[in-house]
């Protein structure tokens, strides 16, 4: 298989991906849980946080269930850690996410029937470049770095863990970013470039091959991705860290959607 017809699976296996029910096309609201019990939008019950655990009360006539379908009725505690989301709770067709960002829980709503979902006819993107697919290199830094990040949402700090930085040439210009490493050993770049904001979204990534023995990569910019933010206001989404800008205009991957 060429490496054009590949891509154009890779694609399809993508939007097939973002059209899932219940995925990011689905979301319809992002809620901090308040201190005392009270209301949120969307759902009913009552809800709340204390800074550790997650409480939700609910009555029989809330038709309120697991994620598998088990009536609820009473109260739910729940404690996760950052950056850690579940499947919480199901009303009707809403399915609501309990999550920690910034240590604080929140909660998103996410809706089977989202005109969002319905109008979904794939991810708009520039033509498939062989020019954006370049060699690089892998520095392992000799421990992680957690930096702090802004994120989509501007009440809302994050950190992003840094294994090394990889070096590589694009459009004739040298260019070191920081890299954060995938369960499967591959990298993913969190990256900034001159077309953000005119054809792009204000910032994008791509994940990177495993490094080989040589700490060789391959970066092919054309698998450039949106962050769910893209898509929807109801994302979080971590920025790029400083530094992790590059004065080329990458017209490869993905664009801003309609």
């Amino acid at each position: 298989m060429s490496a054009p017809q590949e891509f154009t699976q890779w694609r399809r296996m993508r939007d097939e991906g973002l059209a899932v029910p219940f995925g990011w096309l689905s979301l319809s609201s992002y809620q901090w849980l308040p201190e005392e019990p009270g209301p949120l939008d969307l759902v009913p019950g009552r809800w709340s946080a204390d800074g550790t655990t997650a409480k939700a009360s609910f009555e029989a006539a809330d038709s309120v269930t697991t994620p598998d379908g088990d009536p609820v009725v009473g109260t739910l505690s729940k404690s996760l850690h950052e950056d850690e989301s579940m499947h919480f709770v199901r009303h009707g067709d809403t399915l609501v996410e309990l999550g920690v960002r910034g240590g604080r829980y929140m909660i998103r709503t996410r809706e089977r029937t989202h005109p969002r979902l319905k109008a979904f006819t794939g991810v708009p993107l520039f033509d498939y470049d062989p020019a954006f697919v370049v060699p690089g290199h892998f520095t392992a830094f000799h421990a992680p770095r957690v930096v702090p990040v802004d994120s989509y949402r501007p009440d809302t700090k994050l950190k992003a863990e840094l294994v090394g930085q990889v070096d590589f040439e694009l459009g004739g210009r040298r260019a070191t970013l920081g890299a954060s490493q995938n369960a499967d050993g591959s990298l993913t770049i969190a990256f900034r470039d001159a077309t953000n904001g005119v054809q792009t979204a204000p910032w994008r990534f791509v994940t990177v091959t495993t490094p080989g023995p040589g700490a060789d990569v391959v970066i092919d910019f054309n698998r450039t991705l949106n962050y769910p933010m893209a898509f929807s206001p109801h994302a979080v989404c971590p920025a790029p860290v400083p530094g992790n800008r590059l004065e080329v205009a990458v017209r490869a991957g993905e664009l801003a959607p309609h």
